[in-house]
């Protein structure tokens, strides 16, 4: 066990002090936009981020109030499969997800308030400010190399329970469409792909599987808690306030993210509103199978695998 090195490590002020990972749409790529040609050359830059730079991009700058929703969503989708493959986000089949407060608990894009650290199970996840809250509610992520490497160097004895991983489950929707009850392999929070450092966090499904039966013991529970406590400190964890028009990408195997308190407003059509990208990005290298929290996939090895009309009673 060695701390992590490269770009992907970093910390809350070598953010703020390199803006290089933010581009502003110009007025010709926003109507580049407009006109449905979605490849902007400027693209080449996110994914290179991604994959090799910090994990992550902001694209500012998309005016989302001219527009209607459904017309964001079809700009923001066009975006997402310029730059990867996208996949269902539930049994529904939802490849494009609604990121507000509707009371829904059991996922974390349904409900509001403060949301812990974690990651999503692939490869990239986007989302598009469309309304903001009326206060709080700023993107929180975390670098989880430079987590990695603050546990490894003040908490060693914990790190062999992280790298071993926790037993996973879905929600009962999501299980009805082929998840497995609880994973029978551990899904390591710190490991590798292709000989890269890699991550994953999912703590409410660690939890739904305890729920199960999959008991935690109590080092496995401090270790949790102590990487919870770690990736939320200030000196580690990056704010981000979107506003609208926004577009974040983070690499889920690199980037924790979170999300600070907000006070949304009582109006139903003024609440805090994002819509959400699942991406798999096929030049990448594979997740190995013990790195995934599913056995069954949507598309391109990943998402969740929806339900057919015919399961569901919906219409096709």
């Amino acid at each position: 066990m060695k701390p992590a090195e490269g770009p992907h490590v970093w910390r809350a002020a070598d953010l703020a002090a390199d803006r290089s990972w933010t581009i502003e749409l110009t007025p010709a790529e926003i109507a580049s936009l407009d006109a449905g040609r979605f490849d902007l050359p400027r693209l080449d830059e996110v994914r290179a981020g991604l994959e090799n730079g910090r994990g992550l991009a902001l694209v500012r700058g998309l005016p989302v109030a001219r527009y209607s929703e459904e017309t964001a969503a079809v700009i923001f989708s066009g975006i997402g499969d310029a730059l990867g493959i996208a996949v269902s986000q539930s049994y529904k089949g939802d490849r494009i997800g609604h990121v507000r407060d509707i009371g829904e608990a059991g996922r974390y894009y349904t409900v509001g308030g403060a949301l812990e650290m974690h990651m999503d199970p692939v490869d990239v996840v986007g989302l598009l400010c469309l309304k903001r809250a009326v206060s709080g509610g700023a993107s929180r992520i975390a670098s989880s190399a430079a987590v990695h490497n603050a546990v490894l160097e003040e908490r060693p004895d914990l790190m062999p329970f992280l790298r071993a991983g926790f037993h996973y489950t879905s929600r009962q929707e999501d299980k009805a469409a082929g998840a497995p009850p609880v994973t029978p392999w551990r899904v390591p929070v710190f490991g590798e792909i292709d000989g890269r450092f890699a991550a994953f966090l999912l703590p409410i499904a660690i939890r739904n599987a305890e729920r199960e039966g999959s008991a935690l013991s109590s080092r496995e529970r401090e270790a949790l808690d102590v990487l919870d406590r770690t990736a939320a400190r200030d000196e580690l964890a990056f704010e981000m306030d979107l506003e609208p028009g926004d577009m974040q990408f983070l690499n889920n195997r690199l980037i924790l993210h979170g999300r600070a308190d907000y006070r949304d407003s009582p109006d139903p059509e003024r609440k805090r509103h994002m819509l959400r990208l699942w991406l798999m990005m096929p030049d990448w290298p594979p997740r190995p199978a013990n790195m995934n929290m599913h056995a069954r996939h949507d598309r391109a090895a990943g998402g969740i695998a929806p339900k057919t009309s015919v399961e569901t009673g919906d219409r096709p």
